[in-house]
């Protein structure tokens, strides 16, 4: 039997690739397989982007799918795919309700790109740069570069415990 879900990983993260007739049990059950590995082998990782292709997803399998990854020990975050045009992606926001953590600091060179609001427990160093569609909130201090509300939303907020200057 073919697998039902293909794991290709780069620098930006890992891709899913998910054959359409698989159901969500399989899919589900392969990636803990795939990706289980000696308990606390993901301790500390830094958050990688999750892609999804094939199968069409809903907003629910795409969380489930997620949440069996953060289960496994992996710190994961999700960005729609970067071929999507502008009107399909302020339809895809996320609600206030929704948000990410990173901990650790972001340095120079690094980026985060968010479609919801991001907390950041640590810096945002010289160099680097955060990016969100929602708000931003930092508890360190912001010496890069950080833009919320990007896609026009105009109530969004970059708040940060010590502001540098490229806020």
């Amino acid at each position: 039997m073919k697998n039902p879900v293909i794991i290709k990983g780069d620098k930006g993260g890992i891709h899913i690739i998910i054959e359409p007739w698989a159901s969500m049990d399989q899919v589900l059950m392969q990636l803990e397989v795939s990706l289980k590995g000696p308990r606390g082998s993901y301790k500390n990782s830094k958050p990688i982007n999750v892609t999804f292709d094939g199968k069409e997803l809903t907003e629910d399998e795409k969380r489930e799918i997620l949440f069996v990854l953060s289960k496994i020990g992996l710190n994961v975050f999700h960005n729609s795919k970067k071929h999507e045009d502008k009107e399909q992606k302020t339809s895809n926001m996320l609600t206030d309700k929704d948000g990410l953590f990173y901990i650790g600091n972001l340095k120079n060179g690094q980026s985060i790109n968010a479609l919801c609001s991001i907390v950041i427990i640590g810096n945002v160093e010289k160099g680097a740069s955060v990016y969100s569609q929602g708000n931003i909130v930092i508890t360190g201090v912001l010496e890069g570069v950080a833009k919320a509300g990007c896609l026009g939303r105009e109530d969004a907020f970059v708040y940060s415990l010590i502001s540098g200057r490229n806020i």
